[in-house]
């Protein structure tokens, strides 16, 4: 079984959330994540995955409610 240190889950925590919210983000750390889960017949665990899962939802709602309160947001059918 995998489990990520800190410093591992916050690289894949602010991965995930910039990706989800189009935000910028590095390749490079991009590239060493993905490395960390192409270890064959590993399974995954994140020791704060609730913490940061609620978290994660947080973070993506306030984005959104951004996006749609700034006067360049486009409406989506």
């Amino acid at each position: 079984m995998l489990v990520l240190n800190e410093a591992q889950a916050l690289v894949v925590e602010s991965l995930l959330t910039k990706m989800l919210i189009n935000e910028p983000y590095s390749v490079n750390e991009l590239e060493e994540a993905i490395a960390w889960f192409q270890r064959e017949g590993d399974r995954f665990s994140c020791p704060f995955e609730q913490v940061w899962s609620k978290n994660l939802a947080q973070e993506i709602v306030r984005a959104l409610r951004n996006q749609s309160s700034s006067p360049d947001a486009t409406p989506t059918a």
